[in-house]
């Protein structure tokens, strides 16, 4: 049982204020960020850039950078949006005013707050090109000068990753990054889990049924073509759910036995995730991976990745097994494993252990995370405290 003290949100001196990077897209780091304005409800909530047709209903966010030339620079992304970022958090204006703030991605960093402001950071991931995937720039164009561009990132961000009074972040995989690339202390980062509404998937959504599914944006670093290589040629059925730039390429290498479903609603997500025999995923050292805990909220085995995130998703024997990403041979092997030997734990099993990544458990592990920044922050002496 945690011993952190809860917050009162209600009292002045915990004035709070949620800051979110910039909803550019709907994915897993806006959705943690309308999640944060839903647990401090009461909270002011901000965005470096704001995008209402992906917004739900229920939020209602502050657009912070503004200028015409800024809003140019958001627009037309690459660096002329990480500028506009640089320049628009540092000073921040509308944030200096609250006691306590809670920041959602990397560009907030650059903000420099006021030395009283309590400031809790959640790092969704480190710059993943200038660190974990260095390796990969020396097979791409101009690799001298976007390692000498890399190099500029990282410098940048050595010198803006220090001002937090606590970080939390999404997996043990990215605390482990943000202490390696980042340098931060590892006594100073917290890990709470994304989000995920694993109450909405169920077993009994639908019956098994004799496919395998792949669900995810149907991008390079998902590696799709890894697990329709491991498919084409046999007489077992997959289907692939989900749209993005690879869906051309991934159907022309496709297998009669492959099937393409694109975007799927929310109610046909959760038929497919609970009708499949087993959930297959190849993301690329993913930082946590949203689709494969839905998959196993849905009772379904997830045959997974063994690296990033995904590898500790796997219990191997008992909800799923693993396989090496660079290897379509071992999904396969895998995919045979599985309907030999099948897992050891029920659909209902499965499920539950899928609940320690719930929307209730990060509500909890934000609220206490908070706490713990309130009282690291507070720099009264001992023997003030007595005479209070």
């Amino acid at each position: 049982m945690s011993t952190t003290p809860e917050i009162d949100r209600s009292h002045p001196e915990l004035d709070l204020a949620i800051a979110h990077w910039g909803e550019h897209a709907n994915g897993g780091g806006d959705r943690l960020a309308w999640e944060l304005s839903r647990v401090f409800s009461d909270a002011q909530f901000f965005v470096g850039w704001r995008d209402e047709t992906v917004e739900p209903a229920d939020v209602d966010p502050e657009q912070l950078i503004e200028g015409r030339l800024l809003h140019w620079a958001l627009k037309r992304g690459g660096l002329a949006r990480q500028f506009a970022h640089l320049l628009g958090w540092q000073v921040a204006e509308p944030l200096r005013a609250y006691d306590v703030l809670v920041t959602s991605g990397n560009e907030p960093l650059f903000y420099v707050p006021p030395d009283d402001q309590t400031w809790l950071a959640y790092i969704h991931h480190t710059n993943r090109r200038q660190s974990d995937q260095i390796d990969e720039v020396t097979s791409t164009r101009f690799s001298s000068l976007k390692l000498l561009l890399y190099y500029a990132i990282r410098v940048a961000y050595d010198h803006n990753t220090h001002k937090p009074d606590l970080f939390v972040v999404n997996s043990e995989v990215v605390k482990r990054r943000v202490a390696r690339y980042w340098g931060v202390d590892e006594e100073r980062i917290r890990v709470v889990y994304p989000p995920v509404d694993t109450s909405a998937y169920s077993p009994s959504d639908a019956e098994t049924q004799d496919y395998y599914l792949t669900l995810s944006r149907l991008d390079w670093h998902k590696n799709v073509d890894g697990i329709i290589e491991a498919f084409n040629g046999s007489n077992r059925r997959l289907i692939v759910a989900g749209e993005g730039p690879e869906r051309t390429s991934l159907e022309a290498m496709a297998g009669e036995n492959v099937e393409f479903a694109g975007f799927v609603s929310e109610e046909r997500k959760r038929e497919l995730l609970a009708g499949a025999k087993a959930f297959v995923f190849n993301g690329r050292d993913e930082d946590f991976g949203i689709a494969p805990v839905e998959a196993l909220a849905a009772g379904t085995p997830l045959l997974g990745v063994d690296e990033g995130m995904t590898r500790y998703h796997v219990v191997s024997g008992k909800n799923g097994y693993h396989h090496s990403r660079d290897d379509g041979p071992s999904i396969s092997k895998t995919i045979t494993r599985f309907e030999s030997d099948g897992v050891e734990w029920s659909p209902e099993e499965i499920a539950a252990f899928a609940d320690r990544f719930s929307v209730s458990a990060f509500q909890q592990g934000m609220e206490n995370v908070v706490a713990e920044a309130v009282e690291r922050s507070r720099v009264a002496p001992d023997w003030y405290e007595k005479h209070q």
